[in-house]
């Protein structure tokens, strides 16, 4: 009996309670959910001060643009400007290979380094010979027969034909000479003898012939000799694609080689190609040096240290950097918890850095971590429709 006394009693007093809590907890609820839910209007997205959903979004300063710089992958190439590969064009077999043909020797601007003895060559001087005969024949006919037209001795048709024959044997006579000239032999005498000479000065890098070889001039394959002047080269350049806004011609690059870590190497860009790489994803741009020392070697892989000079007025983190409708964007914190979208144009970027111009200044607040949560907050508002649109 005394039991159901004390329940009657406390039984209201409970409910009330329970009903307190419940009723509290719900509007907390409320409260919660009412502060997590953001705004949106136009271009901005504003949070609640209390909302749980600004922890998502972390925010990195814009700082003083410092120089582009780019540290890049190379290789080391014979500067073409001052190389030359050396193919005859005509066959036959070789007879002496000089001490200037010897691999590494330098060489002298058409200095012989090697002898050929070549059918073509005696086809061609035999050719210029005839030719030269032919016109000295030709041109005494002419000149006869002029003087008979005058004296009445020859019809002026004969006198015509002579002159044509004339014509045609200088002319058969000029294009045997230029084929003598261009082989540079002697037009003189056949002795079917071919000079390899050396176009230009340099060292003998490359050489792929010795004596007594049977050579085809339609064989194709490597040249029989590579001459350059190693003090010039050339530095071919990886550039990734989202740094070529960075690097144009004209810029300077600082060469390192594991060979000589204490010496830098001063060059210049002075070609961009055209086309990117499909697998790396890379650009070739190549950089001429001087290479007086001669410790850079042909084919040596070295360290490209690009400085771009392209002025820019802040560095944002790349990270911050998104891409909306072909456009790149970013937020800036504008606000105490507030973010608003804003398109940006960089003049140079590397992995770690993009450079502005203008559109963003010093100490701004950019997010780099929540951008496309925010980007979908506004997305989702912008497919509501208009009256279920919350408003600030």
């Amino acid at each position: 009996m005394m039991t159901m006394k004390y329940s009657h009693f406390y039984s209201p007093l409970l409910i009330g309670l329970l009903i307190a809590i419940v009723v509290s907890g719900c509007k907390n609820n409320e409260d919660v959910s009412a502060s997590d839910e953001p705004s949106v209007s136009g271009l901005n997205v504003k949070f609640d001060s209390k909302s749980a959903s600004l922890k998502r979004i972390q925010t990195a300063a814009a700082i003083d643009a410092q120089a582009a710089t780019l540290v890049l992958p190379g290789r080391i190439t014979w500067d073409e400007d001052h190389t030359s590969r050396i193919i005859p064009t005509v066959s036959g077999r070789f007879v002496e290979i000089p001490k200037a043909g010897q691999l590494g020797a330098n060489v002298k601007p058409q200095e012989a380094l090697a002898y050929l003895l070549s059918p073509d060559v005696g086809t061609a001087q035999t050719e210029a010979i005839s030719a030269q005969a032919a016109l000295v024949q030709a041109e005494k006919n002419y000149n006869r027969l002029n003087e008979l037209v005058v004296e009445k001795g020859a019809s002026l048709k004969d006198a015509e034909q002579a002159k044509s024959d004339y014509e045609h044997a200088k002319a058969d006579a000029v294009r045997a000479q230029l084929r003598v000239d261009m082989l540079g032999v002697n037009s003189n005498s056949v002795d079917q003898r071919l000079t390899v000479r050396s176009p230009i000065a340099g060292v003998i890098v490359e050489r792929n012939t010795n004596p007594a070889l049977e050579w085809r001039a339609d064989q194709g394959g490597a040249p029989l000799f590579t001459v350059t002047d190693p003090t010039y080269l050339w530095c071919q350049i990886d550039i990734p694609e989202q740094a070529i806004d960075s690097v144009h011609s004209g810029v300077k690059v600082i060469v390192h080689s594991n060979a000589w870590p204490q010496e830098n190497f001063e060059a210049v860009i002075d070609n961009i190609g055209d086309s990117i790489d499909s697998s790396s994803r890379t650009i070739k741009a190549r950089a001429h040096l001087r290479n007086v020392n001669r410790h850079l070697k042909n084919d040596m892989y070295v360290t490209a240290v690009v400085v771009s000079d392209i002025k820019a007025k802040v560095d944002i983190p790349a990270k911050a950097v998104f891409l909306n409708n072909n456009e790149q964007q970013v937020f800036v914190k504008t606000a105490e918890g507030v973010f608003t979208r804003k398109v940006i144009k960089p003049v140079a970027s590397t992995d770690q850095w993009v450079s502005l111009t203008q559109g963003i200044n010093k100490g701004d607040q950019v997010v780099v971590d929540g951008a496309l949560y925010l980007e979908q907050i506004i997305e989702d508002a912008t497919q509501q429709p208009a009256s279920d649109k919350p408003k600030l």
